[in-house]
């Protein structure tokens, strides 16, 4: 038996007040008889940032590591399994909120569904609007006939995502704020794969959850919010930085689990895409060129950090 029934799992970088916010709405949502305990790993903040999270120190049941490097998401949230006790793995974004008892409602549903490994809730966007929780695994048919006209073929695997749901459905993968994942299952996968510095993390965990038999749904019961950062736009102007790291983990994430011809197929795909956009910025263009090139893993974000050693 495991301490906790859930343990999670928190990211917290330059962003205190987001993370406070989100263990209060834990704390007051989630019912008193739920054993939970929560893991804040700190990727490296600013001294100012990392401070802060003293407030949440009173709860013996909060976890508090401070990394001495940004390790991204999925390094960072590994740490935090390390640290874990617990029979599920809620990994969260450190900038959302639950808005009714999400912890309850999903571990509820999991114990009644061991065939079901991954699951996540109804999201809301900052100004409160609903906003479509998952997605289908990113493949050359959908990106060359859309996902309208493979929902003719196949509507079962092709739900519309612009279509609430009321009822527990099965789907590719959900959004990466917020992933309830069985822990022995995760362990059973080997968890994250760390290669991934930003971006297509849940793609990736989902489709091994899926070859190891198991499958992922959305439950529109459970509801949270989530302050989305527009990280790879800013004024109509596209964010050059984020984008590359995102297309370093895209064709990561096609040669890992399709191999090389097929990751060839859609770097030829997406040059054209956004070569044909050059009109409008130069960044297209240079973005192109990045992607014929293949998205050198050594352009990634990962080996721009800097160890920090005078950490407390």
């Amino acid at each position: 038996m495991r301490k906790f029934q859930i343990a999670v799992i928190l990211v917290n970088y330059n962003s205190t007040n987001y993370t406070i916010d989100c263990v209060r709405s834990i704390e007051q949502l989630t019912d008193s008889s739920l054993q939970y305990q929560i893991i804040i790993v700190d990727n490296n903040s600013r001294d100012d940032e990392f401070k802060k999270l003293e407030v949440l120190q009173a709860n013996q049941n909060i976890t508090i590591f401070r990394s001495k490097i940004n390790s991204g998401f999925s390094g960072a949230n590994m740490m935090g399994v390390q640290l874990a006790d617990a029979e599920y793995y809620y990994f969260l974004n450190n900038d959302c909120k639950l808005l009714n008892d999400c912890l309850s409602i999903l571990y509820v549903f999991m114990e009644s569904n061991p065939a079901v490994a991954n699951a996540s809730g109804e999201m809301f966007i900052a100004n409160g609007e609903y906003e479509y929780n998952f997605r289908y695994f990113p493949t050359l048919s959908l990106k060359l006939f859309g996902s309208g006209l493979l929902r003719i073929f196949n509507p079962d695997k092709f739900p519309d995502r612009h279509k609430r749901m009321n009822i527990p459905t099965p789907v590719d993968l959900v959004n990466g704020s917020s992933m309830f994942i069985r822990a022995r299952a995760f362990e059973e996968i080997g968890g994250f794969d760390t290669n991934y510095f930003l971006y297509s993390e849940e793609e990736d965990i989902a489709l091994r959850l899926k070859r190891a038999g198991y499958s992922t749904f959305l439950i529109p019961a459970a509801k949270y919010q989530h302050f989305i950062s527009k990280s790879t736009q800013s004024d109509g102007k596209i964010n050059l930085v984020f984008l590359k790291e995102f297309y370093i983990s895209f064709f990561y994430y096609f040669r890992k689990n399709y191999g090389y011809l097929y990751r060839l197929g859609m770097q030829v795909f997406f040059f054209f895409k956004i070569g044909r956009k050059f009109y409008k910025s130069w960044d297209y263009a240079r973005l192109a060129l990045f992607i014929a090139s293949g998205a050198p893993v050594r352009h990634s974000l990962r080996f721009k950090q800097k160890i920090s050693s005078d950490k407390d």
